[in-house]
């Protein structure tokens, strides 16, 4: 099974090319005319423009504020696998509050270019000096973090909320999209999901948001209009989706099969033929 690390991280201008290898192989592609390049050249020890899982194991400095205000950072779930960092500059951000609890080695944290930040969070047994706070704003709070109780209930696939297979179309709908999470509630429930009819799943975060596959379109019964987003996935199964009439799939750049459900025909734009080969449709 492929895996794509590193494309929920950033909101960026630019574009990153993510190398389909074995998760073992590869991290990420530096593209020499890419701002990640100025973010991870550091990393990319060997200099083949790749940063592999070791060598981000292996780095104790990293810079996310090298790409200018062009690179949005809204997510650093990927500092899991830079736990050596001793020293971090946090980047341009809009958000509040920061977990850095997975980089227990560190020393030192630059925030000047986090203009919004309120909180960051530490492991207990670190306590980093924090640098480039701006004087005229409230200091930023540092809290220690705290584990959540395994005890406590778990949301699963019985509750009214969708536990969604494929984290690309979860993001799309919880944070990037108006018009699904509806209450903003940071949740979608089976109610707000069937009452969308068009759903697009391309914008500038596509570039680094690949979907790897559709599964979570079943909740979504009554779209009419569909917008794949970019991809990778072979298969993109509609079937579930009996009410569409247009389905933009142009930027899945591997497709072989389209499924649709009976009697269901809809308006479809193909990708480039990849590798000579149209995608074909199935109905089912």
């Amino acid at each position: 099974m492929k895996k794509y690390i590193l494309t929920t991280a950033f909101a960026v201008t630019g574009l990153m090319t993510v190398q389909a290898q074995d998760a073992n192989d590869t991290f990420i592609k530096i593209e020499s005319d890419n701002i990640f390049s100025q973010c991870f050249d550091i990393c990319d020890t060997n200099k083949d423009g790749i940063v592999t899982y070791a060598e981000a194991a292996a780095a104790t400095k990293l810079g996310l504020d090298r790409g200018g205000r062009s690179n949005v950072i809204e997510n650093y779930d990927f500092l899991k696998y830079f736990p050596n960092l001793e020293m971090f500059s946090v980047g341009n951000t809009p958000l509040e509050v920061i977990d850095l609890h997975m980089l227990k080695k560190l020393k030192l944290v630059n925030v000047s270019s986090a203009l919004w930040l309120k909180k960051l969070i530490f492991g207990c047994e670190s306590a980093p000096e924090i640098t480039g706070q701006d004087p005229t704003r409230e200091p930023i709070k540092v809290e220690a973090w705290v584990e959540e109780d395994s005890a406590a209930p778990q949301q699963t696939e019985s509750t009214d909320f969708i536990v969604f297979k494929d984290d690309g179309i979860r993001d799309f709908c919880i944070d990037w999209l108006k018009t699904v999470d509806t209450n903003k509630d940071k949740q979608v429930t089976v109610e707000e999901a069937a009452a969308v009819k068009e759903l697009s799943l391309m914008c500038f975060k596509s570039f680094i948001r690949f979907i790897k596959n559709y599964d979570d379109l079943k909740y979504f019964p009554n779209l009419e209009y569909f917008h794949a987003g970019t991809s990778y996935a072979e298969t993109v199964d509609l079937s579930a989706c009996k009410k569409l009439k247009e389905v933009d799939l142009s930027d899945c750049r591997m497709l072989k099969k389209i499924i649709l459900a009976k009697g269901c025909k809809p308006t479809i734009k193909y990708p480039v033929a990849y590798k000579g080969e149209q995608a074909k449709v199935e109905y089912k």
